[in-house]
């Protein structure tokens, strides 16, 4: 058994001539590790019994504790291992941790009685007639043998076989102490009926298990061959380890207990919240389970012996002076990690929301601001890079953020490299260094925010991502700019020191044996951004004249033998103590001023440790108490002759009611009979004997009759409405017009009819169905917004025509149009893959199956119905592969001068990305390519689309609008037309450089988009005006404009990428 984990050193000996029996094996104690380089060993530290051997064992019937031996680590003392034996199982091993074989080594015996309260009651009231009586039941021993066998036997607790009932006395039932009549007041009490309450109580003996005591029972809980009879298991099952006899440890809460195997298994997977079995920690209640489980332990093994012997040969050295050398830095490696600040001019025209004088966007100082064509600095939240390791902490919004969050957003990049360096710095001074660059970072955030608020600079909200700032005096704006970058100056001369190493190179610069310090630097420059590197350093002492390393003489000659037990050496202990070590190393030298011999000795034995686990005792919770009896009587009751009082106990009245057809109450109601007697009641005496005791009630039932016919009018008049209507009949469910008075109330109802005239002209209504496509991940997230696939398709329309009476409504009917079923197909909205805000890519997977969360279909294809049709599909999570990046050798190169005095330029360096050939694509979406600059001034203006000038005819007031040819099928598409442009296949471009002079008044590639959106959006509505009517929409005549402007388009991105 594992009891107090602890390592000690173990020390064997070789087994010879295949003996099996019992084999003492010395130890000897540690003598350090000088006297193992000198020659001398130290022995295996193992204890066992009180000495410092143990004892192998080979037969496992009967194995006393004091096998139980003891490993200790050499390496870490506290690190122990403790079995019950050490076990040679070449020939027998251990399947149990205890055995029922041969004799029974004992018996335990559980006492119990059981007793009766016997109550006499009367039936009425359970109130007692006289006074109950105690009755004794049987009594009882639970007689159960048991086993003490295996290993540690003379510890271990007690194997169960079969347990034996004994029972004297007379069982309790409801016959028990009954008596078939009473006398009680002056009266005579009949027995009417009995009943046992708790049948079968006995109160047993409580056991105790260590300070918890309980009444348990072994009764029916094992067979005769000792096996548990799991049948018999029920409510919770406590599966306790006892450590030794009558002691416990752990225990596992479990249920459903079917057999030893799983009785074992449920007690190791709960080990890691198994608790000690106190009354602190456990309540055991009638019918739960005790399982006793008994664990062993043993180590077994095998080894070797290995001889070596090596031959050595040495120089003498003449002496050195000290020597000492430091190489330049050495870059090894570039790191993710720089400052960008994504600003420029950008000229805007509309109507923006600007930041109020609580410097935050979404509160309610918000003001407007219109432009018309005026350059605004602008700032757009762009993909950031960050160091490994450093991300930002939450997604921004700028709709709803402050003015000082949205400038840390644009340090964000320096922050995390500030905080990058933090995290690989060590010293003290690196790490204050840091804290004041951050602090530095922080001021010029806060002088930003008061320069804005000096200048009079306003700024404006573009979209949750970007944001412009605008004054009349754009030098103010230039300035700003410049400040808020400066911010990334914090970075000059960034470096901390991440760890050094030591280690004697056997040859430099002609000198053997020399230390080499390498010292790693992390290190920021605006040339190459973070680089990893370090700088090695070289030193050697003065030597005087001395002997050169013994240098080996080869071949080696080497020996070996098995089948070795080690006596003594160095024990080690695998982590999971579930392997031990025992290695005995001895060695020999002969050695000459210039020459030498080493012998040396390897006795090598590797133990393993295994455990039995095996359920010994099963007891059963038992219930304290005792059986009650109860007796019933009655008594014996006779009515007086005649009644000594009559109540009329109900009366009824009849009214009439006036009704129309629909149900409504025309005029008021007329009684014809009021509180007309139905049911009397007569009081008797109750008499036992010449004695009242009581009274009883009879209850006679009347059959007065009514006559309604005289109240059905021809026709009547509405209260309410003054309406005149006709009398059709007897409401379904009225009484009856003549007919007999039982009840509290009866109401006879007419029904009448009102003259009406039906609306010629009906109403109309339109039910209508639509198709929602949603994508989502492995968990059922949502990762892109719902698309629209089929939006409001018309089903069937509703014509309401309505009865009135004059003004009044009286009724309405319904007709019902259908219209012709249309299909969806949920594969238009399909995409393979799906790039999130956050950079994440999912692939497709499959179509989500059916859920009560999205409430959504599986079919990807089908007819519209009512309501919404939610088409669902799944993608996985694509982990991104660092891709493999390849520089050809003739590709231009944008070096940065390091900064050499004097004014900075505005503009921070942009790095060089190398076309990327393969690996996985970028997750920043591609940049289109601008031709290149070839001379003048460069504009802030971004490019734009030339479109040739009109040149004859009479030009349109209308804008041009984009035609739709007739539908012909399927469920129109509620998205717009969307121009498909090739998918992105190459490498990071770096920001779009200024286009030429002659692209300056040309629209934007968006502008186009946006247009033709525009036009796609408006001609749809068209068409969906016109469903199935064979109507031609007349903006057919330009769907050749806006096919030649979409390839317009697609040109001018395919010359971008190209660039």
């Amino acid at each position: 058994m594992f009891k107090n984990i602890k390592k000690e050193k173990f020390s064997l000996r070789k087994y010879k001539n295949g003996r099996t029996d019992s084999k003492l094996i010395g130890a000897i104690t540690i003598l350090g590790l000088a006297m193992l380089v000198g020659g001398g060993t130290a022995s295996a530290n193992v204890s066992s019994d009180g000495k410092n051997e143990t004892t192998i064992v080979s037969k496992f019937e009967k194995v006393s504790s004091t096998a139980k031996t003891t490993f200790t680590d050499d390496q870490n003392p506290a690190k122990k291992v403790t079995v019950d034996v050490v076990a040679d199982i070449r020939y027998n091993q251990p399947t149990k941790a205890n055995q029922n074989t041969g004799d029974a080594d004992g018996t335990d015996s559980v006492k119990f009685k059981s007793k009766a309260t016997v109550n006499y009651l009367l039936e009425d009231d359970n109130s007692k007639l006289q006074d109950s009586k105690k009755v004794a039941g049987e009594e009882g021993t639970v007689v159960t043998p048991y086993d003490k066998k295996g290993i540690a036997y003379d510890t271990d607790g007690k194997d169960y076989r079969g347990s034996t009932v004994e029972k004297t006395g007379t069982a309790i039932d409801e016959d028990t102490g009954k008596e078939a009549i009473i006398q009680a007041n002056n009266k005579e009490y009949k027995w009417i009926r009995s009943e046992v309450v708790a049948a079968n109580k006995a109160t047993y003996e409580k056991t105790k298990f260590n300070d918890v005591e309980a009444p348990v029972s072994p009764e029916g809980m094992h067979n005769n061959l000792g096996e548990i009879n799991y049948g018999k298991i029920t409510g919770k099952v406590y599966l306790v380890e006892e450590t030794s006899d009558g002691h416990y440890g752990k225990f596992v809460e479990a249920s459903g207990v079917s057999s030893d195997e799983d009785a074992v298994a449920k007690w190791k997977n709960g080990q890691g919240a198994a608790k000690d079995f106190t009354k602190e920690n456990v309540t055991l209640k009638e019918g739960d389970t005790v399982l006793v489980m008994d664990r062993d332990t043993y180590a077994h093994g095998s080894g070797t012996r290995t001889v070596n012997t090596v031959k050595y040969r040495r120089e003498k050295i003449a002496a050195t002076p000290e020597y000492n050398k430091t190489e330049p830095y050495v870059r090894e490696e570039g790191i993710q990690g720089y400052p960008s600040y994504a600003f420029w001019d950008q000229p805007l025209t509309g109507v923006y929301s600007t930041i109020g004088e609580d410097k935050i966007f979404g509160t309610a100082d918000d003001g407007k601001v219109t432009f018309n064509n005026e350059t605004t600095l602008f700032y757009s939240n762009s993909l950031k890079g960050f160091p490994p390791g450093i991300t930002s902490s939450k997604v921004h919004n700028f709709k709803k953020e402050s003015l000082r969050e949205i400038l840390e957003v644009m340090h964000s990049e320096v922050y995390g490299i500030l905080e990058y360096f933090n995290q690989n710095a060590k010293s003290d001074e690196e790490k204050q260094d840091l804290k004041t660059r951050k602090a530095k970072v922080d001021e010029n955030i806060a002088s930003a925010i008061e320069m804005i608020k000096q200048n009079n600079i306003d700024i404006a909200i573009e979209s949750d991502r970007g944001i412009m700032f605008f004054q009349q005096n754009k030098e103010a704006l230039k300035n700003l700019r410049k400040h808020i970058e400066e911010g990334q100056n914090v970075l000059n001369n960034l470096s901390v020191a991440v760890d050094s190493t030591q280690r004697i190179v056997n040859q430099y610069d002609n000198h053997k044996d020399v230390t080499e310090t390498k010292k790693n630097y992390l290190k920021f420059g605006f040339d190459r951004g973070i680089q990893k590197g370090y700088i090695l350093s070289y030193h050697k002492d003065v030597e005087p004249e001395h002997y050169g390393n013994w240098e080996k003489v080869n071949p080696e000659v080497e020996t070996r033998e098995d089948s070795v037990y080690v006596n003594k050496g160095i024990v080690t202990i695998s982590d999971d103590l579930s392997n031990i070590n025992v290695v005995n190393e001895n060695s020999t030298t002969n050695e000459t001023e210039l020459t030498k011999k080493d012998i040396k000795t390897k006795e090598e034995t590797n133990y393993k440790v295994k455990e039995i686990i095996t359920p010994i005792r099963a007891y059963k919770v038992m219930g304290e108490g005792e059986t009650v009896v109860n007796h019933y009587y009655r008594l014996s009751t006779k009515l007086s002759d005649s009644p000594v009082k009559i109540e009329n106990t109900k009366v009824g009245s009849v009214s009439v009611n006036y009704e129309s057809e629909s149900g409504e109450v025309l005029k008021s109601s007329e009684v014809i009979a009021k509180d007309v007697a139905y049911v009397k009641v007569k009081t008797y005496d109750v008499l036992s004997g010449s004695t009242k005791v009581g009274e009883e009630k009879i209850t006679e039932n009347l059959e007065p009759t009514y006559d309604a016919t005289a109240k059905r009018y021809k026709t009547i008049l509405g209260d309410k409405t003054g309406f005149t209507y006709e009398y059709l009949g007897l409401k379904e469910g009225s009484a009856s017009e003549e007919g007999i008075i039982n009840k509290e109330k009866t109401q006879v109802t007419y029904v009448y009819r009102l003259v009406t005239k039906e609306d010629t002209k009906p109403t109309e209504k339109e039910v209508a169905g639509s198709v929602v496509v949603k994508y989502v991940d492995a968990e059922g997230n949502e990762i892109k917004p719902a698309e629209t696939l089929v939006k409001d398709a018309v089903l069937k329309t509703t014509y309401t025509y309505t009865t009135k009476s004059g003004d009044k409504v009286v009724s309405t009917r319904e007709e019902v149009k259908e219209w012709s079923t249309q299909d969806y197909n949920a594969k238009e909205k399909l995409v393979e893959k799906i790039t999130t805000t956050d950079g994440k890519v999912y692939k497709y997977h499959g179509v989500y199956p059916v859920s009560a969360k999205f409430n959504n279909v599986t079919a990807e294809t089908g007819k519209i119905v009512e309501g919404t049709t939610t088409v669902v599909y799944q993608y996985d999570y694509d982990i991104p592969v660092k891709p493999t990046w390849q520089v050809p050798s003739d590709a231009p190169k944008n070096e940065v001068p390091e900064y050499e005095d004097g004014v900075s330029s505005e503009e921070p360096p942009v790095l060089e990305v190398p076309e990327y050939e393969g690996g996985a694509s970028s997750i920043n979406p591609p940049v289109l390519g601008i031709p290149k600059y070839e001379g003048g001034v460069v504009s802030t203006e971004p490019p734009v689309l030339y479109i040739p000038e009109f040149e004859g005819g009479v030009s349109s007031e209308k804008p041009l609008v984009l035609e739709i040819s007739e539908y012909k099928g399927g469920v129109p598409s509620d998205r717009p037309t969307i121009v498909e442009v090739p998918e992105y296949k190459g490498s990071l471009v770096e920001p779009i450089p200024n286009p030429k002079e002659q692209l300056q008044d040309l629209p934007t590639v968006e502008d186009l988009e946006e247009r033709i959106v525009t036009l796609s959006n408006g001609n749809r509505k068209k068409s969906e005006r016109l469903p199935n009517t064979g109507e031609v929409s007349s903006g057919v005549t330009t769907l050749g404009f806006m096919t030649m402007l979409a390839a317009l388009v697609m040109s001018v991105r395919k010359r971008r990428e190209e660039k």
